[in-house]
């Protein structure tokens, strides 16, 4: 009886590893599909079936309601360690928000992911483009650009807006040689998977 025991015990181990193993290489293989595949990174999304399907590395970061409202589908706070991973370099980012970009009424708005912080007294702020679906659904995709801004003497800088888009910065006080600087940067690595 004892035996027979152990026998059954080595088999349904033997079982779970192999169904652990099997699941293991059909994940695998699926994110080698998906990285092969470069056209994919370019798509527009129309809706969020769409969003989800082809994109396993972008994150749903907001919705709108119908009162026009953002309704935060990844909790702030865990945007701001992600922003925080992001800069890497020692900068606390203490306050995340996503902003509707000022542009012309008649195109569709756009909006953004905003994180703002210091890093050894300094201002500095990052905003990430969000690419929205027809729903009202906001993602953040790692091929969004990063507009980055670092403040030298400047208690807080602004984002400058025109059409929709990030053209450049203002600094709130320009006395005794503040000022505020922007870089552009391609991409982001924001909530990619290492």
């Amino acid at each position: 009886m004892r035996t027979l025991s152990r026998l059954f015990g080595l088999l349904l181990l033997g079982l779970l590893t192999g169904l652990l193993m099997f699941s293991t290489s059909s994940c695998e293989t699926t994110r080698r599909r998906e990285q092969a595949d470069p056209t994919r990174s370019g798509q527009s999304i129309s809706n969020a079936d769409a969003a989800l399907s082809g994109a396993a590395s972008s994150r749903q970061i907001m919705q709108l309601t119908e009162a026009g409202v953002v309704d935060y589908k990844t909790p702030q706070s865990v945007l701001a360690s992600a922003l925080i991973r992001q800069f890497h370099d020692g900068t606390v980012i203490d306050r995340v928000l996503v902003r509707k970009a000022p542009g012309d009424p008649k195109d569709k708005p756009a909006y953004f992911l905003i994180g703002m912080g210091l890093n050894n007294g300094k201002f500095r702020a990052m905003a990430l483009p969000l690419r929205g679906t027809d729903d009202g659904t906001f993602y953040l995709t790692p091929n969004a650009d990063r507009y980055v801004l670092s403040s030298t003497g400047c208690p807080t800088c602004y984002f400058d807006f025109e059409d929709g888009q990030i053209v450049g910065t203002t600094c709130d006080d320009t006395v005794g040689g503040s000022s505020c600087t922007l870089q552009v940067l391609t991409a982001n690595e924001v909530f990619v998977r290492r």
